[in-house]
């Protein structure tokens, strides 16, 4: 029936406005609610997946170390498994949106992750209640699909840096993509929009932020990151042509990236 109803507004651009117009002013249907999967299997073996990814990306030792993920959406299941296979000594659960899905505790009770719950904190709200967390604590912080919805990225940044020991480090993965808004009309066509009519759509509710990876770039320049970057993938040239010609922007070519990671480090010896 959803499913249903959202193919039915986005047939039409201003019903899809409309629709996002009124979401966002009752803050309904907030980013981080996705399953990613239809079953509990399917939704923790997703989670594994990201577990995993995350531990490929740490340069060292996971075990012992403290972690803080981002967006942890329908499941603290990610960070119980890193603390169960790698022996982490805590991580940090933390969403903009309190979104953990009814299937949260099946998940934890149906794969034996009880006994790992007393090394994990769960925070949600606004970004300023990071600072919940010990200052210069943190090891190591994750994300997925997650900094493309944030607005205020200079924030959120600044807090982190607070919370990073000397020798932390940071894996992000980030999708630039429309997340469907507005996709019948062109993959990048979500960035015609102004700014603050963009931002009656969704502000309240963590829709894509649009920034580019040369934003990201600029960011971590200020703060004095250092940082990697690697393009996973790219718009292909005959999306980009047609994203030109609505955009009408001749520097087409910075909106290339579709899928991007970046590894950070904090820079101790600079500014």
């Amino acid at each position: 029936m959803i499913s249903t109803l959202k193919k039915f507004l986005r047939q039409n651009k201003y019903t899809e406005i409309l629709a996002y117009i009124l979401q966002n002013n009752n803050i309904l249907n907030s980013s981080g609610s996705g399953e990613f999967g239809n079953t509990i299997e399917e939704m923790y073996s997703h989670n594994i997946s990201l577990a995993e990814l995350y531990a490929k990306n740490f340069d060292g030792d996971l075990q012992n170390k403290i972690v803080l993920e981002l967006g942890t959406g329908f499941s603290r299941s990610a960070m119980l498994y890193l603390v169960k296979k790698f022996n982490i000594k805590k991580a940090y659960c933390y969403d903009r949106f309190k979104c953990l899905h009814k299937n949260d505790k099946e998940i934890i009770k149906l794969y034996g992750l009880s006994p790992y719950l007393e090394k994990i904190e769960y925070i949600s709200g606004v970004n300023e209640h990071l600072l919940k967390i010990k200052l210069s604590s943190i090891d190591y912080v994750v994300s997925n699909a997650v900094l493309e919805h944030v607005y205020d990225l200079e924030l959120l940044f600044s807090l982190l840096v607070r919370l990073l020991n000397d020798n932390a480090q940071m894996y992000h993965k980030v999708d630039l993509r429309c997340h469907n808004r507005f996709k019948k009309y062109g993959e990048l066509y979500f960035h015609t929009f102004s700014e603050k009519f963009w931002k009656m759509m969704g502000s309240k509710i963590g829709q894509p932020n649009r920034k580019l990876l040369n934003d990201y770039h600029t960011l971590f320049d200020k703060l004095n990151l250092i940082y990697s970057t690697n393009i996973i993938e790219e718009f292909s040239d005959e999306e980009l042509a047609k994203a030109a010609r609505y955009l009408n922007n001749i520097d087409i070519k910075d909106y290339k990236a579709s899928i991007i990671d970046f590894k950070i480090l904090k820079n101790q010896y600079k500014g």
